[in-house]
This record gives C-alpha cells, structure tokens and sequence, in this order.
C-alpha cells in the first residue's frame, strides 16, 4: 500500500509534468499561428508604406500646382500691368499725333492766308535774294550777325513807298517736338518783324509764319546741320516793273 505523502507526491509531479507540457505545446501553436500570419502582415504593411508613398507624391504634386498656379497669377498681373502701360502710352501717342495734326493744320491755315493776301494785292511780285538769320539752340533773340543782315534789307527798303512785300519763315531743328517747334519758329520770325518795323519797314508789308522744322536746309543729325536748320529766311517779294526811288 502507497502511502499518502507519497501518493501526493506523484500527483503533483505528474500535473506539474502535465502543465509544462501543456505550454510548451501552446506555445508552438503560436509560433504556428504568427508564422501563418506573417505574410499578411507583411502583405498589409507594405500596403501601408505604398500608400503613405502614394499620398506623399500627392502632395507634392499639389503643392507643384500651387506654386505654379502663384507664378501664374503673379505674371498675370504683371501682363495686366504692361498692357494698361502699353494703353495708356497709346492714349498719349494719340494726344500727341492730334497735336501735332493741329499744329500743321495752323500752319497750313496761315500759308493759306499768306497766299491769299499776295494774291488779292492784284500786283505780280517776283522773288529778291533770300537772307537767312540764324538762332542759337531754343532762343528766339536775334544776335549782332542777325540784326546786321536785317539792317541792310531795311536800308535796301527805305526809299521804297510801295510795290515790295516782305516773307518771313520761321524754322527750327528738330530737337523738340513737333507743337513746341512751330511756337519757337514763330516766335523767331516774330523777333525779325519787330527788328524789321523798328527799322521803319511798314508793319502792312510784312508777313510771317512760323514751320517748325520743315524744310530743313541741312542735316539735323550733326551740330553744324541744326545750326542752320535754326533759321528764318527773309524773302523781299517785289511788284513787276517797280523800280526803287533812293
């Protein structure tokens, strides 16, 4: 017969051997399982890391877009810029080109008037010798050169009661523009009339217009040529057949 202490014993060993044995077979059965799933795993992890790819290329691709979509705005605006620059130096040039159509539309009147009043004097003048009187650059004031020239017309002039008409032409070069450029002719074919008037030449017998920088004698692209250009020329215009009393 066992006895009891022993009989325990044995029982304790053998649930303890039942209890070990018992864990290692779980624990093999997990191994099984985790290496059963470790594919999916894997599967569903390099999913994931496609996706955080994908999403990043995403963004970077909008953020592309974004700033491309800032550069075209920003070149937008500047194009909206240029072109209302563009118009409104078209506006200018277009107030500019009216100007100028007016300026030689006076000059074109004052011709006409000129040519009529020759006309309606009923006489049939032909042309003395032109003298020309030149100006520095953007003065209208005669200098001693100048008032010398006119000095002898007035003289050559002095001892005549009729028959003679006298033209003056104001020019300029073509520095300024194209209304500032009749002015200034005019004004310097102003300034020989009142030299002329103040030498005893008859105010009636006189006429003036001021072309600006038509007809220039010289080139305009050098100092000398404009210096020339910078001129009025005197015309004495004498009635047929006149003949002068000294």
């Amino acid at each position: 017969m066992v006895k009891p202490n022993r009989l325990s014993t044995v029982w304790i060993f053998a649930l303890t051997a039942l209890i070990v044995l018992s864990g290692c077979a779980t624990r093999k059965y997990v191994r099984q399982q985790v290496q059963t799933l470790e594919p999916a795993i894997q599967e569903v992890s390099n999913a994931t890391k496609e996706n955080a790819e994908r999403i990043d290329a995403v963004d970077r691709r909008a953020q592309q877009g974004i700033t491309a979509a800032g550069a075209a705005d920003t070149k937008a605006v500047a194009a909206q810029k240029t072109a209302d620059g563009a118009q409104q130096a078209a506006v200018a040039a277009d107030r500019k080109a009216d100007t100028a159509n007016q300026g030689v539309q006076q000059a074109n009147n004052r011709i006409g008037t000129l040519e009529t009043r020759i006309a309606n004097l009923g006489d049939a003048y032909v042309e003395g010798e032109k003298q020309t009187v030149v100006f520095k650059v953007g003065s209208a004031t005669l200098d001693d050169a100048a008032k010398g020239t006119l000095d002898k017309i007035a003289s050559s002039l002095s001892g005549q009661r009729s028959g003679y008409m006298v033209e003056l032409q104001g020019f300029t070069d073509n520095s300024g523009s194209e209304q500032y450029n009749i002015g200034l002719s005019q004004r310097r074919a102003q300034a020989v009339e009142r030299y002329l008037v103040s030498k005893n030449v008859p105010l009636f017998r006189i006429s003036i217009i001021g072309l600006g920088e038509d007809s220039p004698v010289a080139d305009n692209k050098n100092r000398e040529g404009r210096s020339q250009n910078r001129r009025v020329e005197v015309r004495v215009l004498k009635a047929t057949g006149t003949k002068s009393t000294n």
